[in-house]
């Protein structure tokens, strides 16, 4: 995605976000709702940490959501793999005043330790980025933010997730439109050393896309064309979701979370939401007090 032009600095992601298309005002509402009673409890004159993974240029629903608590100040921590979305997010994008620190860091979201993350943090936010992984990838990242999650703080993933009664499709190993391009979003090698596993899940391995993939990107194209969208944006969106979204479950993410001993909850939006209703939920993961880091080994 490092390449694509539609998450570059004029990128069509941008229409996509302002459309709503993917609801993202309402995981604004969501996320507001959860944060608030982590800053009731926060030291008055103590700054909560945030950390925005794969943030993109426009942090808008994180910054929305940190402008909703004027009296509570915030430090902000930002991850994109686009060097050119690191530079809008760090370079034009305007902070709520309550965010006297904002650090954005151009790396892989997916891959934390190389990045030198310290600290402890009472909000790790995940905006539609999941729904690029694999179930083994999405453990690899539970695992990692185990430490850099606060006792008692929150994961807040606000993305598309497949209906729980169709199987997985797996996404391919390689671009389709270019054999060059692997798919990985962490190397094959750092998933064999972390020894991880992953949950059992039932794959379709049908040659031809699943009803409901077909649907998802169709819903997608026809409101982006009723909001106006120019064939560009709207055909280059919908190439993107044929490549890149392999989703897993509302409940595979819940099975995930909960091996490494988050407690999950979830709510799934539905087709009074909007048309990506359907496909679209938000996934509350905490780290209980006294936890430990947990090693898992299971076979699949």
């Amino acid at each position: 995605m490092q390449r694509e032009e539609l998450f570059s600095r004029f990128g069509f992601y941008r229409f996509v976000m302002e459309s709503n298309a993917l609801l993202h005002r309402e995981a604004a509402a969501a996320l507001r709702a959860a944060l608030r009673p982590l800053v009731s409890r926060a030291p008055g004159d103590e700054p909560l940490a945030v950390l925005d993974l794969a943030c993109g240029g426009w942090p808008e629903t994180v910054a929305e959501t940190m402008a909703s608590f004027p009296d509570q100040t915030f430090h902000y921590t930002g991850i994109d793999i686009n060097p050119d979305q690191v530079a809008s997010a760090g370079e034009t994008f305007a902070f709520p005043a309550n965010v006297p620190v904002v650090r954005i860091i151009e790396g892989n979201a997916w891959d934390l330790p190389p990045l030198g993350l310290s600290g402890s943090y009472m909000l790790v936010f995940s905006g539609m980025n999941l729904h690029h992984g694999t179930p083994d990838e999405i453990s690899f990242l539970a695992h990692q933010l185990r430490p850099l999650l606060q006792p008692g703080g929150l994961f807040f993933s606000h993305d598309v997730y497949r209906p729980d009664n169709r199987a997985y499709r797996r996404r391919p190993e390689v671009n389709p439109d270019d054999p060059q391009e692997s798919m990985a979003l962490v190397h094959p090698q750092r998933l064999l050393e972390a020894n991880l596993g992953a949950p059992r899940v039932r794959e379709d391995r049908d040659a031809v896309d699943p009803a409901w993939r077909l649907d998802y990107i169709e819903r997608m194209r026809r409101l982006l064309i009723e909001c106006g969208a120019e064939h560009f944006g709207v055909e280059s969106t919908a190439q993107h979701m044929r490549q890149r979204d392999f989703p897993v479950s509302v409940t595979e993410f819940g099975s995930i979370f909960e091996r490494f001993g988050y407690q999950v909850r979830t709510r799934r939006y539905d087709e009074s939401d909007g048309p990506l209703g359907p496909y679209v939920a938000d996934c509350y993961a905490t780290l209980p007090a006294g936890k430990p880091v947990l090693a898992v080994n299971e076979s699949r």
